[in-house]
């Protein structure tokens, strides 16, 4: 090897890890846990459970008055960090919660039929266990 290689891969050797350790601490930090809605959301007639696992959303709806109940999976996550909305489609019925991390008791509900039409718009409050 001549000088310039030697120098060359005595300052590669001896900066690398230098680089590694800097780096790993900076890209843990960039990494940030996604808030989502989670747990039961109800009012006098309407109770959503919300939950996520193995990155799939979960909606379980129930009528109170009724006990008619639906369960989803599947959700397609869109909007903000600031104001998310989740919607499942159901043979082309549509359940939307939007949710602000902000305000994160509160859900929003709606339902929508395939023609467009919303049929069920609701402020559902989270349930304190």
């Amino acid at each position: 090897m001549n000088t310039k290689a030697i120098i060359l891969s005595a300052i590669l050797g001896i900066s690398t890890p230098a680089i590694i350790d800097m780096a790993i601490p900076s890209q843990a930090m960039a990494v940030q846990k996604f808030n989502y809605p989670a747990g039961e959301f109800s009012d006098k007639e309407w109770k959503v459970t919300l939950s996520f696992d193995n990155n799939v959303y979960y909606y379980n709806g129930e009528n109170l008055k009724s006990n008619n109940n639906i369960n989803l999976s599947g959700a397609v996550a869109s909007g903000t960090k600031q104001r998310q909305v989740y919607t499942w489609n159901n043979n082309g019925m549509k359940y939307q919660v939007t949710w602000k991390p902000s305000d994160p008791n509160f859900i929003r509900l709606q339902v929508t039929q395939p023609n467009g039409k919303l049929i069920l718009n609701r402020l559902l409050k989270a349930v304190k266990k």
